[in-house]
């Protein structure tokens, strides 16, 4: 018998991937422009998580999803050209290189946290932006986000951190992002959907 945990865990997942489809619809027409560098970056820190959210037998199926889909939107910056290098990705290669060396040292637990944490911090940027230049489409995009994340976290079967840690501190970035995004500006929206974690 399907457990309520297991459910929670698929429609997180399922909510998860109908947000990607519309991310990956507009870099393939051109209307959405993304960094290849950040998003590689990204699904990075995602695999470390997940390898290590697989290992410790926790709750990744979410995490599965976003390296995926990572993939794929990082494949699809690749076949439209949109690559730049600034010092924000700097900055979150060296926080990859940092949750190598966690990982190398410190084993499955501490590799789990500090990717998460990394991928979070990563995040402060795309809160900035949004703040900066309010847009309703991302704003909604997050908000969907921030459910299928929270389905996650409430899909955990125990309060470990290779069951919640990882869905909750996307919980966190994502509502950051939306309340960032959906605050009223005197600014036209901006139609450019911001990257997802």
């Amino acid at each position: 018998m399907v457990s309520i945990n297991e459910i929670l865990v698929w429609l997180s997942s399922g909510m998860a991937l109908a947000l990607y489809i519309p991310l990956i619809t507009g870099i393939l027409r051109g209307e959405i422009a993304q960094s290849v560098a950040t998003w590689a970056l990204w699904v990075t820190l995602d695999a470390i998580a997940l390898v290590n959210i697989m290992h410790k037998h926790g709750n990744f199926l979410l995490v599965l999803l976003y390296c995926m889909c990572g993939t794929l939107v990082t494949v699809s910056l690749i076949y439209k050209k949109h690559f730049k290098w600034s010092h924000f990705e700097s900055f979150v290669l060296i926080l990859v290189c940092i949750c190598l060396v966690v990982w190398g040292f410190s084993g499955a637990k501490w590799a789990i946290i500090s990717s998460t944490v990394a991928m979070c911090i990563s995040g402060s940027p795309q809160i900035r932006d949004s703040w900066r230049e309010p847009d309703r489409a991302t704003g909604f995009i997050y908000i969907g986000c921030t459910v299928a994340n929270s389905l996650s976290f409430l899909g955990g079967r125990s309060w470990t951190i290779e069951e919640r840690f990882y869905p909750g501190m996307c919980v966190l970035l994502c509502l950051s992002v939306a309340i960032a995004a959906l605050r009223k500006n005197n600014l036209a929206p901006v139609r450019i959907i911001k990257n997802m974690p």
